[in-house]
């Protein structure tokens, strides 16, 4: 399958948003607190981008199939929302979305990515493992239904 991975533009952000809630889809009701994922509006990623952060779309010919959003923190680079559409997982997008992100951040001079991956879904910590990401921290929710890792890369 060819992947290409772009930039997102301010004017892509219902795309962007629609691939992230076909992804998230199916942890409606089965997270708690709910994944804010969910909740969020294409507004909600405007602002992102706006205040100097940024999105992007993997692309199967004229098909978005994934999306990632990223901001700058401190030393680092934020990676969240890493969204697959269903149908297309288990061909590496993931890999190509982040590899994407963390070729800008270095382009940047900034050398550690950073995600947050929840331990309700077990699958996503090690699959994040796989791409050489370490846990450095582990937070939990006021209510301490869930919790989450905060996991880094160094260049």
């Amino acid at each position: 399958m060819n992947i290409e991975v772009k930039e997102a533009d301010i004017d892509q952000a219902d795309l962007i948003l629609s691939t992230m809630q076909q992804a998230f889809q199916e942890y409606a009701g089965k997270l708690n607190p709910p994944s804010g994922a969910l909740s969020e509006t294409a507004d909600d990623i405007i602002k992102i981008i706006q205040q100097g952060g940024g999105a992007v779309i993997a692309w199967s010919g004229q098909t978005a199939v994934g999306s990632a959003r990223y901001k700058f923190k401190d030393s680092h680079m934020y990676i969240g929302r890493v969204s697959v559409s269903p149908a297309y997982r288990g061909n590496g997008i993931c890999k190509k979305l982040l590899s994407f992100i963390e070729e800008q951040a270095r382009a940047k001079g900034i050398l550690e990515t950073r995600v947050e991956v929840r331990l309700s879904i077990p699958g996503n910590i090690e699959l994040y493992q796989k791409l050489k990401y370490e846990i450095i921290d582990h937070k939990y929710y006021p209510e301490q239904t869930d919790s989450w890792y905060v996991m880094s890369k160094r260049e």
